[in-house]
């Protein structure tokens, strides 16, 4: 082993017991241990959360793709556009789904919902819209035309469950521009949930053709919406029979804000993160200069034996190496552990505060409007050794000041104040 290597290894783990000496570096590394645990927790969480958000809306929602027709386009239209959407070799499945509004009314509560009217097998036939549907009560079963299946908050709200009766109030434009109230009576066959309340608060499944019935095309959305053979597929070209007034969308496209806004909300918390890092790597230059000051006597000693100063300044970089890739070590196991675990750890959370909170019967520090059901979790092996990487070479940058003032002490100097 080097001289210098020797050294630092004996500053490092030797054990300052006089005068009262402490050990300086073995904070230095607690700090970059305690440091990188967010980090590490945030990368691997923030981007399994944020891509199993994006997967809800593109599978249940704005599906792969959507073809809008700028007009009022009969029934049969819509049939012959779906027909010559499957014959793109790319998709891999289409269908018509018409939204409206209508206001709901179960019991003595009213309830504003989002009337999506979709094929009555698409669970059979879309596996990965199916996925994401879980049911709290009922199922899936839109084989009559009085059914309805009520998202969770919406049922909720009304106090509405399987078996009871939901009315609701939706409106139609007559000859002469006027609107005429229609209601349509409904048998709940289901609640379900998206895992992201803030994506399925108001949405209720109806059949498409109740869809056609109630939801006039002044007041509604109808669209094709569709899935591709693989979720990066595109739509570059039209069917060659539909007329300019068809337009099509891919889901980037039809979740652009969403994206902006979370991959916003991703670069502010790993920016956040990283600064932390920062201060935590740059205690590593007070801790490698107050030890500094404690061992000028040993410095003066070693000058005096021979030691030049590139090599006094290899004794510090190689302490603050040891002491960054002990915490760079820790830090990242610990950070793996704790994204491994975080659903188990937050319900511990949530229990312990729930014990000692009075008045309190259930509490969430993750609620479902803002937050998914279940974290998901996304080991990124490539980040995970590249903030490692980082993390020790901004170690040694901050290891070499107080190593280049070390080796610029004079021997004598010091062994006349020692």
């Amino acid at each position: 082993m080097s001289g210098p290597v020797f050294v630092a290894k004996r500053f490092f783990f030797r054990q300052h017991r006089e005068r009262g000496h402490g050990h300086p570096l073995i904070g230095a590394s607690l700090g970059i241990a305690l440091s990188l645990i967010p980090l590490i927790t945030v990368d691997h969480v923030v981007d399994a959360m944020i891509e199993s958000i994006v997967a809800r809306y593109r599978e249940t929602s704005t599906f792969h793709f959507q073809i809008h027709y700028w007009g009022e386009g009969e029934r049969d239209e819509w049939r012959r556009a779906v027909e010559e959407t499957l014959t793109i070799d790319t998709v891999s499945d289409a269908w018509i789904e018409r939204q409206g509004f209508g206001l709901a009314r179960a019991g003595g509560s009213r309830e504003g919902l989002t009337l999506r009217s979709l094929p009555s097998d698409l669970a059979e036939r879309d596996r990965a819209f199916a996925s994401f549907i879980e049911f709290d009560s009922g199922l899936w079963d839109l084989s009559t035309l009085d059914s309805i299946l009520l998202g969770r908050e919406s049922s909720r709200k009304l106090g509405a469950d399987v078996g009871d009766e939901v009315r609701v109030l939706t409106v139609r434009r007559v000859f002469g521009g006027s609107y005429v109230p229609r209601v349509s009576r409904f048998i709940v066959r289901g609640v379900f949930s998206s895992g992201y309340q803030d994506l399925d608060r108001t949405w209720a499944f109806i059949p498409l053709e109740t869809g056609w019935s109630i939801l006039s095309s002044e007041n509604s959305l109808t669209f094709i919406g569709g899935k591709f053979q693989s979720s990066n597929g595109d739509l570059d070209i039209m069917p060659p029979s539909l007329p300019g007034k068809w337009n099509v969308y891919n889901w980037r496209e039809l979740n652009d804000y969403l994206l902006s806004n979370l991959e916003t909300t991703r670069r502010i918390l790993l920016l956040i993160m990283t600064l932390i890092v920062l201060v935590a790597v740059f205690n590593v230059t007070s801790s490698l200069m107050m030890l500094a000051l404690e061992r000028q006597r040993e410095i003066g000693i070693l000058k005096c034996a021979g030691c030049s100063p590139s090599k006094t300044t290899g004794i510090f970089i190689f302490a603050g190496a040891i002491a960054s890739a002990l915490g760079i070590l820790v830090g990242i196991g610990c950070g793996l552990l704790v994204a491994r675990f975080i659903n188990e750890i937050i319900a511990g959370i949530e229990g312990l505060l729930g014990v000692f909170t009075t008045g309190v019967t259930e509490l969430e520090l993750l609620t479902e409007g803002y937050y998914l059901q279940h974290i998901p979790i996304q080991i990124r092996w490539e980040s995970t050794v590249l903030i490692g990487f980082v993390t020790f070479l901004l170690s040694l940058g901050a290891s070499a000041m107080p190593a280049f003032r070390a080796a610029k002490l004079k021997p004598l100097d010091v062994l006349r104040k020692h």
